[in-house]
This record gives structure tokens, sequence and C-alpha cells, in this order.
């Protein structure tokens, strides 16, 4: 039998962590509450799909599906079969039967498990389905599902490109709607450029797949008359797009207090704060340099602390320049992070201030800001910034 191993899974937790990430439950509520009710402002009918995919953007599925329910949310997003199980247990224990929808593959031949489940389904094309409905039959269960239609991301779904791929989709799920094996109980396409700026090119996409996916929804409800829980908007849209709410809109990466783009500006709250220790403290003469490569050299003596997280931690050595900040018996310093980032250890630059072995660094998550920057610094976005953290810091939830 193939063996399987989690990554970390093994270590115990026998002293103070090295590093850890400090995840705000208080501040999820808050970013809940305040996108659900900018949406009812816009369609108090639309429901909230809250996106916990990736273990919740690595802040942890359990905590923040049991946070979410308590908020009253029952439908959440995932990625895949075992996530969406895990999610499964979470609200069993809660007493909630929420919907849970997996967003991407699951192998055709565990149809008995989805049914047994509970779950939501994709359709990720029509032979997909074929697939998927041929399992159903010969295990003799039916399976509640959700088609995906590509209005332009090009990436899974029904083609919905032009009128004769419109009305090619329409034709098919129509006919889904029409046995019950599988149950087709939604259709979602996904924007690809909603968070873009306004005038831009995406925000042009933006509007060409609105106008695709509500061809497919006329088009349907034209055919079939079927009541369908129709989605489109991701957490970007949710706000740029008001009237294309529909009947559910996706709170991703805004939920954990971090924007879709340098676009954005909204008063939600950082959920995940990334904190290590100062551990050593040493004093740098002029015309040394600091970690590999030799980076950075210093133009005068410096005092350089070092700190026990690294690139293996998910501190990309592209953070090497950013700041981060030190918590000091007299207060918050901001100082900068010098030379590359180790694998399992970097180093700051806390001359001229009364830093010491013990204190307290918070790397991101004092405000959604920092996180940001580092995502400039290393070309990429905040979403990836979070997942990145590593299995090897323990997530603490504060009382």
């Amino acid at each position: 039998m193939t063996e399987y191993y989690k990554l970390y899974s093994s270590l115990p937790q026998r002293d103070t962590p090295r590093a850890w990430a400090e995840i705000d439950l208080g501040a999820l509520r808050e970013n809940y509450r305040y996108l659900k009710a900018e949406a009812e402002r816009a369609d108090a009918e639309s429901q909230p799909i809250c996106v916990v995919k990736a273990d919740a953007y690595g802040h942890g599925a359990p905590a923040c599906v049991r946070t979410l329910l308590e908020e009253g949310c029952d439908f959440f997003a995932v990625s895949c079969l075992n996530e969406a199980i895990a999610v499964r247990e979470v609200c069993r224990a809660a007493g909630s039967s929420a919907r849970i929808l997996i967003l991407g593959y699951t192998d055709p031949s565990l149809a008995g498990v989805l049914a047994k489940e509970d779950l939501l389904q994709t359709l990720l094309s029509a032979e997909y389905a074929d697939r998927l409905l041929s399992c159903a039959v010969r295990e003799g269960v039916s399976v509640r599902v959700h088609a995906a239609v590509d209005t332009g991301m090009n990436r899974i779904g029904f083609p919905a490109k032009d009128l004769s791929s419109v009305r090619d989709t329409v034709k098919r799920l129509a006919a889904l709607t029409r046995q019950r094996t599988l149950r087709l109980e939604g259709v979602f396409s996904h924007l690809a450029a909603a968070d873009e700026p306004m005038g831009s090119r995406g925000e042009a996409l933006t509007h060409k797949q609105v106008e695709r996916f509500r061809a497919v929804c006329a088009g349907l409800e034209a055919e079939t008359g079927a009541s369908l829980f129709y989605h489109l908007c991701n957490s970007a849209g949710t706000l740029r797009l008001p009237t294309d709410l529909l009947d559910g809109y996706r709170l991703g990466i805004l939920l954990y207090g971090a924007h879709p783009s340098s676009d954005f500006a909204l008063p939600v709250r950082s959920v995940m704060r990334l904190v290590t220790r100062i551990v050593h403290i040493h004093t740098l003469p002029q015309g040394e340099s600091v970690s590999y490569g030799g980076t950075f050299t210093a133009d005068s003596p410096r005092r350089v602390a070092t700190l026990p997280i690294g690139y293996a931690d998910g501190l990309l050595r592209a953070f090497s320049g950013g700041r981060v900040t030190v918590r000091t018996k007299n207060g918050d310093v901001r100082v900068p992070v010098v030379g590359r980032i180790c694998m399992d250890q970097c180093m700051i630059d806390v001359t001229d201030t009364d830093a010491a072995i013990g204190d307290e660094v918070v790397l991101f998550g004092n405000a959604p800001q920092e996180l940001a920057d580092y995502a400039s610094r290393a070309s990429t976005i905040d979403y990836e910034c979070l997942c990145l953290i590593s299995a090897r810091v323990p997530r603490v939830y504060p009382d």
C-alpha cells in the first residue's frame, strides 16, 4: 500500500515555538460582517460563499469554519475532496448541514464518497460530467453538482466564448437538469481580472465574462425554468460588480484581511500575524557583510539581530530589504531585514534601538499593507505570501 506522510506532522510541540502565526478570529468575524453588509446593500437576497480552501488560505480551516458558522455562514468552498471532508466534519460537530462546494477535480470513481458526505462537486466539462455520471450509476448514488462555465478564465468549465458555445453549453446543462443521478443545483464562472484597475484591459475582460455568463443563465432559465443557484463574483467582483452578485458571491482573500490587488483599500483587518523572537544580537563591524553572498555590507558599525525564521517557514528570500516591527520594552520600532534570508534564520538591523534578545518581532500582520509590501517586493500577490507560510509554523488562536 502506498504510504503518505504530511510534512512536519511528526514534530512534537515541546517548547515555545521559534516562530508562530497568530490568527485573530475576531478580525475574521469583523471582515465577514463588513463584506456581507456591503453585499447586502447591493442585493439583500444574495448569499455569501466563504472560500476556505488551502486550509483557509493558511489560517487553519477548522477554527475559521467554526467561526464563520457562528456568524451564520452556511455555504463553503474548497479545492478538493480531502478539504471538503475535513470541513464537513467541522460542520457536523457544530450541528450544521452547510453546503460545501468542491471547486476542483475529484476522481469520478469517488462518486460514492461525494454522495455519502453530501458534497457539491464541480463539473469541469461535459466529458467529466459523463464520467462522473457513469460512476454514480455504477455506485447507485445521486451526486449533487455545480457546473463550471468557462467565460474567459480558460482553466476549467463548459465553454461560453461565443453564441455557438453558449448555445451548446445551455443545451448540455439543460439535459442535466432532467436527470437525477447528477443533481445539477448550481452554475458558476470565475472572473480572471476583476481585481485589475478600472479602465484597464482587465476591466474589459470582466465585463465580457459577465455578459457571457448572463447569456448562459438566461438561456438555461428559458430552456428549463429550473431553479438553479448562480454565482460569479469573487472577492474583487463582489465589491466591483454590485449588480452582478446573482444568487451568491464567493468571499476569499478579503475574508482574511488581505487585498486582491493594490487597486483596493478597504477597512478589513489582517487575520494572520507572523511572529518570532530575537535570539541573538551582535555588532557588525564597518566593511563586514551579512549572510550568503554578502549582499549587505555595513557602511558603519551596525547592531544586527538574528531571528529564527527563514524561507523554510515561508519567509521568501525576496523579502530581504523589507521591514519588520520589533516590540521593545519602550515601544514598537520598524527596522529592515538585511542580507539574504536563510532557510531557518534571517537578520535585521536594530542599530539605534533598544531591541533585546527575547523581544517579539512581527514580520507582517499589524496592517494589510505590510503583507502587500512583501508581496510587491517578491513580485507576487498577497494570496501566495499567506499560503506559503509553512506547516512548520504553528497557528495560534489567542483568546
